[in-house]
């Protein structure tokens, strides 16, 4: 236990979040190690087992787990290679187990390394999220999986964010206070992206996935510390999100006006260390930033959402069913890449194109999310010929190559989403590209 006990406080530091002083109680029980070494909070009727090394917690009930353990240091490797190097050794014993979509965060420093895992046992499928923290002299591998067919992002990165937070030395652990019941992760989430549409539309400024997703993390952190009470303060923004999909242009127009007074105002008066807040702030600053100069020149935020919405396309070669928040981070980092490396062998249209991608990602990214059956399809498949089939690039792999992004067959097909999109949705105009207003993303 002495292992596991020497980073407790180094841990709860890193990810203890501020607390509601109202938050629910009664989710979370105590764990003390029998030589009161150490002592975290768990989820209420699951199983603790420990051993010398690695502490797993099991619901017997859903078959999900969660798991802590010390894995093999080395101060010359990052997070991210610790961990590949720990997969090698458990698929010794399980070679089913795979990770993806590796993240990191740059509060950390880069000591710590997020991702996604998936796994098969006994023709069982499960999914789940990992976080691999290096510090000192020593490295810690936590998890979070269940079955496939019940597993939820959001529900285990709550229980990962309240078992985490609650490890102390002794035992001195508080309760968490964190929601991980799958119907209120479920609300928090929908209230959050409601929350980020509504955002959106009202400053006419459109993110790219990768924006939406850091402040999505952080407003999600905050809001599962709340009570069942105080989200219903939230409910407002999924049923305003769904109204404004369907208003007239005049009705948009009067309503963006309002919202837009608004949001600038809580933005400006909101302190620096409202960390979503800030995490806007700064979207918000860089979303002209120029990477290269030109008429129009190529943005950080034009860049990233072309890049998205080419990864897309190809992730959508793979996985037809797949969600725009499963892009793999290295095959957007790639594709910048070629952009940048062939960007003097565009056209002038087709840097048009590309300078209006921000609001055309993000309407896409909104039917995907909030439009009917055939809408979602036909995103889908639109999307689908912006690459050829055998354009493919798997989660983590790179090309190895400098293609040019855009073929003709694509410039033609990007072309007739852009138009059929903000000709189609009237809440979408408010997005579309226009260098006659200076409408520079």
């Amino acid at each position: 236990m002495k292992k596991i006990t020497a980073v407790m406080i180094i841990l709860a530091m890193v990810f203890t979040c501020g607390f509601s002083d109202t938050a629910p109680t009664g989710l979370w029980t105590k764990y003390t190690a029998a030589d009161g070494s150490f002592s975290f909070h768990y989820p209420k009727e699951w199983e603790v087992i420990a051993n010398e090394s690695a502490v797993s917690i099991d619901n017997a009930k859903t078959d999900e787990q969660l798991m802590m353990a010390m894995i093999p240091y080395d101060k010359d490797k990052s997070p991210a290679v610790m961990a590949n190097d720990f997969i090698a050794l458990l698929k010794k014993s399980n070679p089913n187990i795979q990770a993806s979509n590796w993240q990191t965060d740059p509060k950390t420093g880069g000591s710590q390394v997020i991702f996604d895992l998936s796994d098969k046992i006994d023709k069982k499928q499960y999914n789940g999220s990992g976080i691999v923290i290096k510090d000192g002299q020593q490295a810690i591998w936590f998890s979070y999986t269940a079955p496939a067919a019940v597993c939820s992002r959001d529900r285990g990165i709550a229980l990962l964010q309240g078992f985490i937070g609650s490890l102390a030395s002794g035992s001195s652990s508080k309760d968490p206070e964190i929601i991980y019941d799958p119907d209120l992760t479920a609300k928090i989430d929908a209230n959050a992206k409601g929350f980020i549409f509504v955002l959106e539309f009202a400053l006419g400024a459109p993110l790219t996935g990768s924006q939406e997703q850091a402040i999505l993390d952080e407003l999600k952190s905050g809001w599962r510390s709340l009570t069942e009470k105080e989200l219903t303060e939230y409910d407002q923004y999924p049923a305003l999100a769904k109204a404004i999909l369907v208003m007239g242009q005049k009705d948009l127009e009067e309503l963006r006006s309002e919202l837009e007074k608004t949001i600038i105002e809580w933005i400006d008066e909101s302190p620096d260390s409202d960390e979503a807040v800030k995490i806007i702030r700064d979207q918000l600053k860089i979303r002209g930033k120029e990477v290269i100069a030109g008429e129009p020149p190529l943005t950080e935020m034009s860049l990233t959402a072309y890049s998205e919405i080419i990864a897309y396309s190809r992730l959508l070669r793979q996985n037809p069913k797949a969600m725009p928040e499963q892009i793999s981070p290295d095959s957007v980092k790639e594709i910048k890449k070629q952009v940048q490396d062939t960007w003097k062998t565009f056209t002038g249209e087709e840097r048009q194109q590309i300078a209006a991608s921000p609001g055309l990602w993000i309407c896409l990214r909104t039917l995907l999310a909030n439009g009917s059956k055939s809408e979602q399809d036909k995103v889908r498949s639109d999307l689908l010929k912006l690459t050829p089939e055998t354009q493919t690039i798997k989660n983590n792999e790179k090309s190895g190559t400098e293609e040019k992004p855009m073929s003709m067959a694509a410039h033609n097909s990007l072309m007739a989403i852009q138009q059929m999109t903000f000709n189609t949705y009237m809440w979408s105009r408010g997005f579309n590209y226009s260098p006659a207003f200076g409408k520079m993303w």
